[in-house]
């Protein structure tokens, strides 16, 4: 009977081990799904501005965004904003493929490859951009954000 409680005891936390990493893993596939798809919108945010909406587009940037990266944003903004409507700025982004390069439930580094349709006053046809970007993101509470982006090649 002894012998007998004790597999028990032994099953029994056998299947909370098991149980806490399923849980951990299952976490942690979780956040980096999340962290992946936040930089995949921000690298989309980022490259589709217009100069219609410049300061919608540019406050989604802004809201998404956390830290150094968001300051230096915000400080640059009016000069962003100036540009894209005295060239008449129309630009599209679209995903192509983005990847996880590292990433745990609070922080991530994506890849991003975007392409994008950009017309100015240069370009009034519109002419094809495609942008590699490094997208460094890190969970702030609930929401993921964008504490560096970097054009990458």
């Amino acid at each position: 009977m002894i012998a007998l409680a004790a597999l028990l005891a032994l099953a029994l936390a056998a299947a909370g081990v098991a149980s806490y990493h399923w849980y951990g893993d299952r976490a942690l596939d979780q956040a980096r799904q999340q962290a992946l798809a936040a930089a995949k919108q921000t690298s989309v945010n980022f490259v589709s501005v217009s100069a219609s909406s410049v300061d919608r587009d540019l406050q989604r940037i802004v809201a998404g965004a956390t830290g150094e990266f968001k300051d230096e944003f915000v400080r640059g903004q009016a000069q962003v904003r100036a540009a894209v409507v005295e060239n008449k700025v129309e630009s599209t982004g679209t995903v192509l493929r983005a990847g996880l390069i590292s990433g745990d439930r609070k922080s991530a580094v994506v890849l991003v490859a975007v392409d994008a349709t950009v017309k100015n006053v240069k370009a009034p046809d519109g002419r094809a951009s495609h942008y590699r970007i490094q997208v460094d993101v890190t969970r702030d509470g609930g929401t993921w954000l964008v504490s560096r982006l970097q054009f990458v090649g």
